[in-house]
């Protein structure tokens, strides 16, 4: 058995800021921020009412209506976040109360930066095919406002709030094929050092080790390397070529980055939707809120042949085949 895909939810903020917002901040402008990331807006979160939990709900609840299933028939949620509201309860757990799913669905959350969603979507998965649950919930969701450096505009530029998550329900059809692989050795590029602790906010130094740290060119020279070769590997896994795949579903993070994995791979750029323009990097969300916005638009139908691939601070980058 396999976990498909039947319901799909997203959840961004309301609140909008533009690249011209950022102009006022530091010192950018539209044209230099579209110009190096294809970043036009990203949406921001009310601290007080949108957290993590909060839009992981929301998209969840979303997705499992979208799926027309009841909650207590939920077996399992996996979510995935590396900016979580609370240490405990996890996030899954305020999902599991979100969509009123019984006590005897099993919660846990996990944390592998942006390529997040992956890895709770292929542990999910591992449930599934050995019979430990029929249907599951997995969750992305991130608040990286939170930990934004807004005088840095190296990375305030980047990144933005939401949340994603998909209902998978035991099928027949074949396995998933993926690969996961990580790199610490080449971490220092991309990191965060420290949580948010409320009775630390008067030392400096505290305060900038719980922003987000990023060598731009290190990440990015990793990026256009690393994800085309893990993507035809796990092509050459799953016995499929290129031309077979419908959607190449990436890790929303950079326009660059995307169309130099196409043109590595000989793809057209068709094939690699992006809504990062109007999102920014939202990390472990970026996937499954794609997913959401292309089956609500027509363009994502069942029996397509799916690459989701995802890269982030670890340094991580995962990539899953399957079909919708």
């Amino acid at each position: 058995m396999i976990g498909k895909i039947i319901g799909l939810g997203s959840y961004l903020p309301d609140k909008v800021v533009t690249n011209d917002d950022l102009s006022r901040i530091v010192d950018t402008s539209d044209e230099w921020i579209c110009e190096r990331t294809g970043i036009r807006e990203r949406h921001i979160s009310d601290h007080k009412v949108e957290t993590t939990s909060y839009m992981a709900g929301v998209a969840a609840q979303r997705a499992v209506a979208d799926a027309g299933i009841e909650a207590d028939t939920i077996d399992l949620i996996v979510a995935a976040s590396t900016t979580p509201d609370t240490v405990f309860p996890t996030i899954a757990c305020s999902v599991q109360k979100a969509v009123g799913a019984s006590e005897s669905c099993g919660c846990f959350d996990v944390n592998s930066a942006c390529p997040g969603w992956i890895a709770a979507f292929l542990t999910a998965q591992s449930f599934i095919e050995s019979g430990r649950a029929r249907r599951a919930l997995v969750v992305g969701a991130e608040t990286l406002s939170n930990y934004v450096d807004w005088t840095d505009r190296g990375t305030c530029i980047l990144f933005g709030d939401g949340a994603g998550c998909a209902v998978l329900e035991a099928s027949e059809g074949d396995p998933v094929r993926s690969i996961m692989r990580s790199s610490c050795v080449r971490g220092d590029c991309l990191y965060c050092a420290s949580m948010k602790q409320p009775d630390r906010l008067d030392d400096e130094e505290f305060i900038k080790s719980t922003y987000f740290q990023m060598a731009g060119r290190d990440v990015f020279r990793f990026a256009v390397t690393e994800v085309p070769k893990i993507i035809t590997d796990v092509l050459n896994e799953a016995g499929v070529s290129s031309d077979d795949i419908d959607w190449f579903i990436l890790h929303q993070a950079n326009a660059r980055i995307i169309e130099a994995t196409a043109k590595k791979l000989k793809m057209d750029l068709s094939k690699f939707p992006m809504s990062l323009q109007g999102t920014g990097n939202t990390s472990s969300a970026s996937i499954p809120s794609l997913m959401d916005v292309m089956k609500r638009d027509g363009r994502l139908v069942k029996g397509q042949k799916i690459v989701t691939a995802s890269f982030g601070a670890g340094l991580t980058w995962d990539a899953a085949y399957f079909e919708y």
